[in-house]
């Protein structure tokens, strides 16, 4: 298994192959797709980005601050949101399970996705950065420790296995 730890620029996620099994320290945004409509409103009307997602790792899934995890690990809530994401500067996103029509959708930006080899994302130091008046979520920065994921990379010559954990 890879280590890498944050920050993880391009280059190194270039660099991964699809089915590396990598141990993740670090970063993770954690984001609900309330939290990401209410930036997206105000980046149109004011045409500056409140909040840039540059070089970070973004997750979307059930944030369980009591138990220090996020659950339910699941991207597709903030499928509408990838062009402003992956414009905003996010590396990747991490997933436990991908629907055909997102795996797709995600093609296009032609970054390896995250797969995680657990149920859980364990977490620490957690710190709201907006909206904490959305229950349970709103853009909450996260930290952890050897975070086991895989990478699924978009490369035409390789073929994408099985994604979703069984």
């Amino acid at each position: 298994m890879l280590n890498i730890n944050y920050p993880v620029s391009l280059e190194t996620l270039k660099k991964l192959k699809n089915g590396d099994n990598v141990l993740y320290t670090g970063k993770i945004i954690f984001v609900t797709p309330e939290a990401l409509k209410r930036l997206e409103k105000y980046y149109q009307l004011e045409g500056v980005p409140l909040y840039k997602f540059v070089g970070e790792f973004v997750t979307c899934g059930t944030f369980n601050l009591a138990h220090g995890e996020i659950k339910n690990i699941n991207i597709t809530e903030i499928s509408d949101y990838f062009d402003f994401l992956f414009e905003g500067g996010a590396n990747s996103l991490i997933a436990d399970k991908l629907p055909t029509k997102t795996l797709n959708q995600l093609k296009k930006y032609n970054r390896p996705i995250l797969k995680t080899l657990s149920k859980t994302i364990s977490f620490f130091d957690p710190k709201v950065l907006f909206y904490k008046d959305i229950k349970n979520g709103g853009i909450i920065e996260v930290w952890t420790k050897r975070l086991p994921i895989e990478v699924l990379a978009f490369d035409e010559k390789e073929q994408i296995r099985d994604i979703n954990n069984a």
